[in-house]
């Protein structure tokens, strides 16, 4: 087995644990390394795009490719095309419920920010509510995800400029968290 992946690194450990809450234990962390490892394919020590595409997908009965390709795009916090382990966990960590509110209102704009300019445009909303839906059922509110995006829009867009500035973003999404709970999307439920 001279193709496996190294096994988790004490220093890898050391830096996970300079970031992650006290819920994420040496040995929580060691076993999402166990899983990390288990979706490489042979000889890889990092996953690839389509890797973690077809790892996230196989998590949802639902079409999840176009959604797993944008998380895939925040995960990968250097650019390089693959999302080491450290990544990954950063991704889980930030991504998740107990996360500091601030960091997961900055993950999920980058999210819905697909070209990363600083604003969300409505096209941008309207894919990520049309991969959401496609994976899960949409909320019951709002029939389609051009209606959704609608909703957001004269909610989120103060100076009705057609696009979401971070600030914006930030400061209707602590009122309102629907769209943030959009991103939090449970393969279970």
């Amino acid at each position: 087995m001279g193709n496996k992946p190294s096994s988790l690194r004490p220093k890898t450990l050391k830096e996970l644990r300079e970031f992650l809450s006290e819920e994420y234990t040496n040995d929580v962390i060691k076993t999402w390394y166990e899983e990390y490892k288990s979706s490489l394919t042979k000889g890889e020590s990092s996953l690839t795009r389509d890797a973690f595409i077809k790892v996230y997908s196989n998590l949802f009965e639902g079409e999840a490719s176009n959604f797993a390709a944008e998380v895939f795009r925040v995960f990968d916090s250097d650019g390089n095309g693959v999302v080491d382990f450290k990544e990954f966990m950063f991704g889980i960590y930030v991504s998740g419920c107990s996360m500091n509110e601030d960091m997961k209102l900055d993950w999920a704009f980058r999210m819905y920010d697909r070209n990363g300019d600083g604003f969300i445009s409505k096209e941008e909303m309207t894919y990520m509510f049309k991969a959401i839906y496609r994976m899960t059922k949409p909320p019951s509110t709002h029939s389609t995800p051009e209606k959704l995006t609608d909703y957001f829009f004269e909610c989120f867009d103060k100076n009705k400029d057609d696009q979401i500035s971070d600030a914006e973003f930030i400061a209707e999404a602590k009122k309102n968290r629907l769209i943030v709970d959009m991103l939090e999307i449970d393969p279970c439920g």
